[in-house]
């Protein structure tokens, strides 16, 4: 499901496949949601860098999995999976592309205006 704000909404793809969706709105910025995985390596400090990496991985692969399986995915799994996907990026493991990362899709304004002179013709 996409789920849609007022500015419009952030979909997480991993492996070519849809995952998440996330509404944009004034309070809810793109900018707060990648600050989440920069926080989650913060947090995540003391751990060596390469046990983070294979475990946002290995998350990013069972929830990838589930939704193949069409099994049901929480919604704490859902944020957890922005958390690794949002790391992974800010790591540079894996790149920002069309299988793999997150697409903005901006509301689309209508001329009103348009719109009605369409229908009245």
């Amino acid at each position: 499901m996409i789920y849609n704000g007022k500015n419009g909404n952030l979909t997480l793809f991993y492996k070519g496949l849809l995952i998440s969706s996330y509404p944009l709105s004034d309070k809810k910025t793109f900018n707060r949601y990648a600050y989440q995985g920069e926080h989650l390596i913060y947090k995540s400090k003391g751990i060596p860098i390469k046990i983070q990496i294979k475990t946002y991985i290995h998350f990013c692969n069972m929830i990838h999995d589930r939704k193949i399986n069409k099994q049901p995915i929480r919604r704490s799994d859902h944020i957890f999976f922005l958390n690794c996907l949002f790391a992974l990026l800010r790591l540079k493991i894996i790149e920002d592309d069309e299988s793999n990362g997150y697409l903005i899709m901006k509301k689309k304004k209508i001329n009103r205006n348009k719109v009605l002179s369409d229908l009245q013709a």
